[in-house]
């Protein structure tokens, strides 16, 4: 299936390729939403969450309230994950949380499993050169998306894949 995204950052929604230049640029959400509406599910992503230098938590609540979403960057926990579920959306996203110390968190995936239900949770496996990326694209690990699924497949329903090498 094929996902159209929203990614946010400094409050607009942007467009990066291969998650570094800027290609564009908006600050008319309506007019995005509307187009989007189309969709049956659209994600939405916060990159500066995911970059660790804000959020855009209000903007990302006030978009599920208007589209079937699932939502990801920067959702390390339980709370910040129901909060976004909360408010609207349909599964939350969690990327690198899943790696702890260069491992998979397998014991952090059955934690999510339990408390949120495996149908809420999208595992993110972004992909550069063969390895995952964390921390919005910006650290690589020895980890491959391969390893990521073996070990995760029992906690979640859906594996988000990004090949970084080739994303515009």
């Amino acid at each position: 299936m094929l996902i159209p995204s929203i990614d946010l950052m400094g409050g607009k929604i942007v467009q990066l390729v291969q998650g570094e230049k800027k290609a564009l640029e908006f600050d008319d959400f309506d007019y995005w939403i509307e187009q989007f509406s189309k969709y049956p599910l659209v994600q939405v992503i916060d990159l500066d969450a995911a970059r660790g230098t804000g959020d855009n938590r209000q903007i990302v609540k006030q978009i599920v309230r208007r589209l079937n979403c699932q939502v990801g960057g920067g959702i390390r926990n339980l709370e910040a994950a129901r909060e976004i579920l909360d408010a609207g959306a349909s599964r939350i996203i969690f990327g690198s949380v899943l790696l702890k110390d260069g491992e998979i968190n397998t014991e952090y995936a059955a934690t999510l499993a339990t408390s949120l239900g495996t149908a809420a949770l999208v595992f993110a496996l972004d992909s550069r050169g063969g390895r995952v990326a964390i921390e919005g694209w910006r650290k690589e690990t020895a980890v491959t998306a391969f390893d990521m699924i073996r070990s995760l497949e029992p906690f979640c329903e859906t594996f988000l894949y990004t090949h970084i090498d080739t994303e515009a």
